[in-house]
């Protein structure tokens, strides 16, 4: 079956780290699609953008009914910590209430609604979690995530998609943390501290969008986990990053969880058990830290 038109596609937050990433995946797969975005309506990757603020909730409805997708993969959200902590009533309205406005119309349209959550929904205390275990967020961007779930989860068919700490270079204007680390290894422009006792699997941007897109396109539902094959640890991170460049790690300070004051409390161990995903989705290429790296320097250094 030609997915390209048996689907219509919503994507919100198409111009964020991981929409941007997301936009290309469903370019390359020549799905009909809309992107939804707080700025300037036109294309992006040949893909239409509307102008579309999802705190405005007068505008939503109409837009939505507009374009009638038949999926919508819903990536806007606050998902920084520090926004969250600065404005939990932003983040609130964010990431709970325009959530349960794009759940509520999927509902009425028969369309199905794809939910991208975070591994902070956790708590950290034993790391391995798995899709059956409770989320008990200890920080309010995952209280407010974990607070969207199941407002997603109440119509069948529909998936929240737990991901783990991502990682890549930037393909929109916003610098990601890879992006800070390769130039504090390239160009030495700054020393950048790294937590060594939070642990993570993180996963790349490209497989992430890859998952997130294919799993959408399946006809199942419920939580998936999508996590790396690794548990690591931002300092590990920075360290094979730098001698995965052949050089030594200097530009990098190990430092703990507790050296940053005045902060919420930050989850020790939130790795993630990715086994319904590789279990149902096997033929998705699932690289290791260094062959990610290998996937994502070529380019940065054409």
């Amino acid at each position: 079956m030609n997915t390209s038109t048996t689907h219509r596609v919503l994507l919100t937050g198409g111009t964020g780290r991981l929409g941007t990433y997301l936009v290309r995946e469903l370019r390359q797969r020549r799905l009909h699609s809309q992107i939804w975005s707080t700025g300037s309506p036109g294309f992006k990757d040949g893909i239409p953008v509307e102008h579309v603020d999802l705190l405005d909730v007068d505008h939503i409805a109409p837009a939505f009914q507009s374009f009638g997708p038949t999926l919508v993969i819903h990536a806007a959200a606050i998902s920084t910590a520090d926004a969250c902590l600065a404005n939990p009533v932003l983040a609130q309205r964010l990431n709970v209430d325009a959530t349960k406005q794009l759940s509520d119309l999927c509902r009425l349209a028969g369309a199905r609604l794809i939910y991208t959550s975070t591994d902070l929904v956790f708590d950290g205390r034993r790391g391995g979690y798995r899709e059956c275990d409770p989320p008990s967020p200890v920080m309010v961007y995952g209280r407010s995530k974990a607070e969207a779930e199941p407002i997603v989860l109440q119509v069948a068919g529909n998936s929240v998609v737990r991901l783990s700490l991502l990682f890549g270079p930037k393909l929109g204007s916003r610098d990601s943390f890879f992006d800070l680390q390769w130039r504090a290894i390239t160009m030495g422009d700054r020393r950048m501290k790294l937590f060594t006792d939070e642990w993570r699997t993180p996963i790349d941007y490209q497989t992430a969008s890859r998952a997130v897109v294919e799993i959408a396109l399946a006809d199942t539902g419920g939580i998936w986990h999508v996590g790396g094959p690794e548990r690591m640890s931002r300092w590990e991170m920075g360290e094979r990053l730098a001698r995965f460049l052949g050089q030594t790690p200097l530009m990098f300070e190990a430092t703990n969880r507790d050296s940053i004051g005045g902060t919420e409390p930050r989850p020790e161990d939130v790795s993630l058990d990715s086994s319904r995903w590789r279990s149902q989705f096997a033929a998705t290429d699932w690289p290791n830290y260094e062959e990610a790296l290998r996937m994502i320097v070529s380019p940065l250094r054409s």
